[in-house]
């Protein structure tokens, strides 16, 4: 396994990363988060995200993270636990979601929860245009000063939402460490501006999604078409003597700023796949102008 540091800090996360909200633990019970931690662990993660909104019912999961790690015992110290709070992380759409009531709240929920003392990594999950970017900075700011979060972070956020709150945070003392990025080969918005602002802010990248490289069956584009493209990433992949979702993973791990992403299990048994990525991640110019081939403009690069 590599480890990058997130970004000027002195964590340094596992390249691939635990996405809990989909996947055998998420969708089956505490047996199978406890063989998920397990096989994780043993390949070398140190990276689990969690939101109190994964699972079939608030919560389950994070108590099904806290009993796994309870029984494997020990490991607390060497894993980054992250968590985060915001749109859609709450039981029913509540306004005022990036406020200090919303984000400590339910912090302070999946702490107990859990049973944990704090989590790692605290994320503010979207923008919140009815509340002071002063008010959610400030909160992220408490939690870190309380010991209840040792960095924040940002989730969802535009480039200029993530430098206006950066400084307000500044401002304050705490910086602001991470962000939380929707990114993958079909999924490329960030290139246009997200990556180079956190790149010159001293701003680390989670890249969540990174196996998001199929094209939505609903859309308009003909089946044919979508299958001789796939095939095409296949064939490209192939020759680097990768799978397609190794090729994927690799991809986004060849920017820098991107210290981890987010990968969901199926089953244990996909993890030595996904961890062989992280030494595969250099790309020649014709490898890339290939996999931009695959990926028409309508969707979006």
């Amino acid at each position: 396994m590599e480890y990058r540091r997130l970004a000027q800090s002195g964590l340094h996360m596992s390249s691939i990363g635990v996405n809990l909200e989909e996947g055998m633990a998420c969708k089956k019970g505490l047996r199978e988060m406890s063989e998920t931690l397990e096989a994780a662990v043993n390949c070398g993660i140190n990276h689990f995200d969690l939101a109190p909104h994964y699972g079939a019912f608030r919560g389950v999961v994070e108590e099904n993270f806290g009993r796994a790690l309870h029984r494997l015992g020990g490991l607390r110290e060497d894993l980054i636990v992250s968590t985060r709070a915001g749109m859609g992380t709450q039981p029913r759409i509540m306004p005022g979601f990036g406020s200090r009531k919303c984000l400590i709240t339910s912090l302070n929920a999946t702490l107990r929860r859990t049973g944990l003392d704090c989590v790692d990594v605290f994320y503010a999950h979207r923008h919140d245009t009815s509340t002071p970017v002063e008010e959610t900075a400030g909160a992220l700011d408490s939690v870190v000063r309380q010991g209840k979060a040792l960095y924040v972070g940002v989730s969802g956020y535009a480039a200029a939402m993530v430098r206006q709150l950066a400084a307000a945070l500044r401002d304050l003392g705490t910086p602001l460490t991470a962000c939380r990025v929707t990114y993958s080969m079909l999924h490329r918005r960030p290139e246009a501006d997200l990556l180079d602002s956190l790149r010159s802010s001293g701003i680390g990248c989670v890249a969540e999604g990174p196996l998001d490289y199929h094209f939505d069956p609903c859309s308009d584009y003909p089946q044919q078409e979508v299958e001789k493209l796939q095939r095409r990433l296949s064939d490209i992949s192939l020759k680097r003597g990768q799978s397609s979702r190794q090729c994927a993973v690799s991809w986004v791990l060849r920017q820098p700023v991107v210290a981890s992403a987010l990968v969901s299990l199926t089953a244990a048994e996909d993890l030595p796949e996904f961890c062989s990525a992280v030494h595969r991640t250099s790309f020649t110019a014709e490898e890339l102008a290939s996999i931009d081939t695959c990926f028409p403009e309508l969707y979006g690069h």
